[in-house]
């Protein structure tokens, strides 16, 4: 299915600590030349913020001056926590009541997967701006017995405002 809808502005938050995978190895009990050579990742990101602060600063930069979005979909592979949703919480941050939000967790597809939900709610006319907003701090969970993801996860937030599209 062909969904219309465009992204009208986007934002992102890179937390500005950075740990290289140099100084990780010892923490995987393994090279930095055995982290590089299976994940290609030099460097990654560290927040000392939760998901909902650094999602709620990609989200500002995506809404920009535009209207508040009418539905706010979090795109996030680790939760905040479990109830109320993470979603609730970027809204807080955001300083913003009353908006519909939920989340959804499809681990690594989930921003993939909230972009096509929201294509179907404008599409169907139930939505027209939406707000997507992924964050993670894949730091926290890290497993160090399992290098092989653990020398994957940093941590990030990026957001998109969807609207309509005018044609087909």
């Amino acid at each position: 299915m062909k969904y219309s809808f465009k992204i009208t502005g986007y934002g992102m938050y890179l937390p500005p600590k950075k740990e290289t995978s140099k100084s990780l190895a010892s923490k995987l009990n393994k090279t930095e030349q055995w982290i590089l050579s299976r994940t290609g990742v030099v460097e990654r990101r560290v927040s000392d913020i939760d998901v909902d602060q650094m999602g709620a600063l990609s989200a500002k930069e995506a809404i920009g001056d535009k209207d508040k979005p009418d539905l706010i979909i979090n795109a996030s592979g680790v939760p905040k926590q479990v109830i109320p949703d993470t979603s609730t919480f970027i809204q807080r941050e955001l300083s913003f009541s009353g908006i519909p939000s939920f989340s959804i967790h499809s681990t690594c597809l989930s921003f993939i997967t909230a972009l096509n939900v929201a294509g179907s709610l404008i599409q169907s006319g139930a939505n027209k701006r939406i707000l997507v907003v992924s964050s993670d701090r894949g730091t926290r969970g890290r497993n160090y017995d399992e290098p092989e993801s653990a020398a994957l996860l940093g941590d990030a937030a990026a957001a998109v405002y969807l609207d309509p599209t005018d044609g087909d």
